[in-house]
């Protein structure tokens, strides 16, 4: 998942929280060591709260691969972290090598965003949020919102030093000092996802400052901030959307998918209304029943890549055969997106949820479960925990969401079918910007430009490469690949 981050009102606030953050603040000396497989680790000490230069600092965790072309490196590419919190040290160790191959004219480096991850301090709340998958006619949802409020209080009280400046706008001034550590006059960087949003963020506080910048599975940053809960909705559609192309997918591919015959989608709601009604025991002391949410759980997770619909299809089958171990299986392999405490220490701050009564968001949430009857959790009380958050950042940027027309371009790059980051948020981002290019992958899921498809990656590295050349006004990639395939 994802969302967050900026845009509002004009030049006159971009320029003054550019020059506020630029002045008085010395880069960090980054002492690189060897941390195994050919890359090299470092901390970076920045600024807690960049309002006082001379104040506290904090520990910035970071990793590179040192260009393998070094008679011909352009610089340093700096990976965007998703998210928000994913660990982008662990991203880019896992990189496949081939990745890495095309990117040999550059340092790539990789960071934990502040409060995450291995920086220090990390965000730890030492509390649980009530469920997501609360169903407004099951709860009481003033009890809800008072252990929401609960678990806002023990972020504060656990992290009462960082959880003030957790914003995006904090990360991207993070990356400004970063990129002068590394002794680059601009920044070239690649964003995925939550990315993106530091990505906009960044050219948007800092014009002149971006060199060449890829954002992919764009994010509607504007709208993730000004209108969360719009913004949420339009990613529960587009979640639901895409599990309707996976049931059509699967039905299409007969046995080759191998659930639910002729109907998949009839057995999915079967398979859940049978372990809402009695979860299945597993065995597993760790998760002893397998129920409806943990289907649901996997569901969201299996819409992100069209590579993982083969192997969800086949726990499905098993689920419904009564064995739960596949499922449990294909929950536990799915990808960290990073811890909540810090993901929600992030958007809470970030977000502009209506700070109105209760009644609210139990109407929001109502019209949720109605209008989309697998994914309401994405958008439905929960949002209550981030409402509710005890702090905020003074220093978020709430400016507009920009990049100016004398500076280089900003390429785009999102699927047709992206349900945590839908397409249409991705053209509302580019036209924000301005002065941006989208590159269209006519595809399933939320990888566009991890896919590797030659169409995508072949105009992104030469775009990185001279930081100039873009691909034409309405260039479209085609993902052809059947999920299904053996």
């Amino acid at each position: 998942m994802r969302r967050a981050t900026a845009g509002c009102l004009a030049l006159l606030g971009t320029l003054a929280v550019g020059a506020h953050t630029a002045a008085g603040h010395t880069a960090p000396e980054l002492l690189w060591a060897d941390c195994g497989d050919g890359f090299q680790c470092a901390d970076a000490r920045v600024p807690l709260d960049y309002d006082d230069p001379r104040g506290p600092t904090i520990t910035i965790a970071l990793i590179r691969k040192p260009a393998a072309d070094a008679a011909h490196r352009i610089g340093s590419l700096f990976q965007l972290p998703g998210g928000p919190a994913q660990s982008g040290v662990r991203v880019l160790r896992d990189s496949p090598p081939q990745l890495l191959a095309l990117l040999a004219r550059f340092d790539v480096i990789g960071f934990d965003q502040r409060g995450t991850g291995a920086s220090r301090p990390a965000v730890d709340c030492h509390a649980t949020p009530p469920s997501f998958f609360a169903r407004p006619d099951a709860v009481e949802p003033h009890a809800y919102a008072a252990a929401a409020r609960a678990y806002g209080l023990s972020c504060l009280r656990h992290n009462r030093t960082i959880l003030p400046h957790m914003s995006t706008a904090n990360v991207a001034r993070d990356v400004d000092l970063l990129r002068r550590a590394v002794g680059d006059e601009r920044l070239t960087a690649i964003g995925i996802s939550y990315g993106t949003d530091i990505g906009a963020t960044y050219a948007s506080m800092f014009p002149g400052r971006v060199r060449a910048m890829v954002l992919g599975s764009a994010d509607d940053v504007r709208t993730g901030r000004d209108h969360p809960v719009d913004a949420g909705e339009e990613q529960s559609a587009a979640f639901e959307g895409e599990l309707d192309r996976f049931f059509a997918r699967c039905a299409a591919a007969g046995p080759r998918c191998g659930f639910g015959g002729t109907d998949p989608e009839d057995a999915f709601d079967t398979l859940l209304a049978r372990l809402d009604g009695q979860p299945l025991p597993t065995g597993d002391p760790a998760h002893r029943r397998l129920s409806g949410d943990d289907v649901r759980e996997a569901a969201l997770a299996a819409m992100y890549t069209p590579r993982r619909w083969r192997d969800f299809a086949t726990a499905l089958t098993a689920a419904t055969d009564g064995r739960p171990s596949a499922m449990l299986d294909f929950l536990a392999e799915q990808n960290d997106f990073g811890s909540y405490d810090q993901r929600f220490a992030v958007l809470a701050v970030d977000q502009r949820f209506p700070r109105g009564p209760v009644a609210g968001y139990v109407r929001d949430s109502v019209h949720a479960y109605r209008m989309f009857p697998h994914f309401w959790w994405v958008n439905g009380l929960v949002n209550l925990n981030l409402a509710q958050w005890p702090v905020e950042d003074a220093d978020a940027f709430r400016g507009r969401i920009h990049h100016p027309g004398q500076a280089a371009p900003i390429l785009v790059i999102s699927n047709t079918h992206d349900p945590a980051t839908p397409y249409a948020g991705a053209r509302q981002l580019v036209t924000d910007l301005g002065n941006a290019r989208l590159l269209t992958h006519q595809a399933d899921g939320h990888a566009s430009l991890t896919s590797g498809n030659p169409c995508l990656v072949g105009p992104a590295l030469a775009y990185l490469t001279d930081g100039a050349t873009l691909p034409p006004a309405g260039t479209t990639c085609r993902d052809d690949t059947d999920p299904f395939a053996s």
